[in-house]
């Protein structure tokens, strides 16, 4: 798709599997398991959609999925499949083509492949030529996380930027509800899931896509009620989205799904008497 300013692919980091109760919070197994069924460990699948955006000066990826840096017991818990490189290639993109790394938070499954390990055991870069835009307080978080979500960053996915690399990282404003990142390339902050959480808002006038992350991870998470366990704040994500929601519908925003393995997209409306879909 064309998005103002921006050429848009949608192309795949890999997949892995979580826990269906997590991923889905109080919504009980029979409901939502009619639209993502489990496996016989109650995991789901989901992929780790990625958007790369050029403009002719640009070449920008907006997350990065789970990254190389995990064990066999790893893999097997979380099923993971990743293969950035190859869906980068098939879009004629290479990891040193990117020119900035946008990530929407700091989490193993968006931020896992910032760094990979060299021959030595060594975390080196992965998008070598590439500053890399994160929110300052979800970066502060990563770097002091609470008991509660210590599980889900891992340090060593993003090691050089606390070194030499650290010149790369742009912090991204993330105090109000909207952030400029570049132009035509904005973020929704957003609270719920985790502190500072960017949702790109790409493209402008009525060429725009919102970047679901973690707050519509999947079509089936675009109901507000049906929110994650994983969320911080669950009260907080509810009224997130309601109001992005509305957003979408008013403004025909295109929502993109970060981790539908079938869904990619969906176009929210409401029907006469109210009623929200997603097609």
């Amino acid at each position: 798709m064309d998005l103002g300013r921006w050429q848009v692919d949608l192309i795949s980091a890999g997949t892995l599997a979580l826990d269906g109760g997590a991923m889905f919070g109080i919504v009980p197994k029979p409901l939502w398991e009619k639209k993502i069924p489990a496996d016989e460990k109650n995991r789901i699948p989901l992929d780790t959609r990625c958007v790369v955006l050029r403009d002719g000066e640009r070449l920008v990826l907006i997350d990065c999925g789970m990254g190389t840096q995990w064990n066999d017991k790893e893999r097997d818990i979380y099923r993971i499949d990743a293969h950035l490189d190859a869906s980068l290639a098939a879009v004629g993109v290479t990891p040193a083509d990117v020119t900035d790394l946008v990530l929407t938070h700091l989490h193993f499954d968006h931020a896992g492949d910032t760094a990979r390990l060299d021959a030595a055991g060594t975390p080196r870069l992965t998008f070598t030529n590439a500053r890399v835009h994160v929110g300052r307080r979800a970066w502060e978080l990563a770097h002091a996380p609470n008991e509660r979500d210590r599980g889900s960053f891992r340090a060593q996915c993003w090691a050089p930027l606390d070194g030499a690399e650290r010149p790369r990282v742009v912090l991204v404003d993330d105090r109000d509800g909207r952030a400029s990142i570049l132009p035509e390339l904005d973020a929704m902050v957003c609270e719920g899931h985790t502190t500072g959480q960017l949702l790109p808002l790409i493209g402008a006038a009525d060429q725009r896509a919102l970047y679901g992350a973690d707050m519509f991870p999947t079509r089936a998470h675009v109901p507000v009620p049906w929110h994650m366990g994983y969320d911080l704040r669950p009260l907080v994500v509810m009224e997130e989205k309601r109001r992005l929601v509305e957003l979408c519908v008013a403004e025909r925003i295109t929502l993109i799904h970060e981790h539908d393995t079938r869904f990619p997209t969906s176009s929210l409306s409401r029907s006469a008497t109210g009623e929200l879909s997603a097609s």
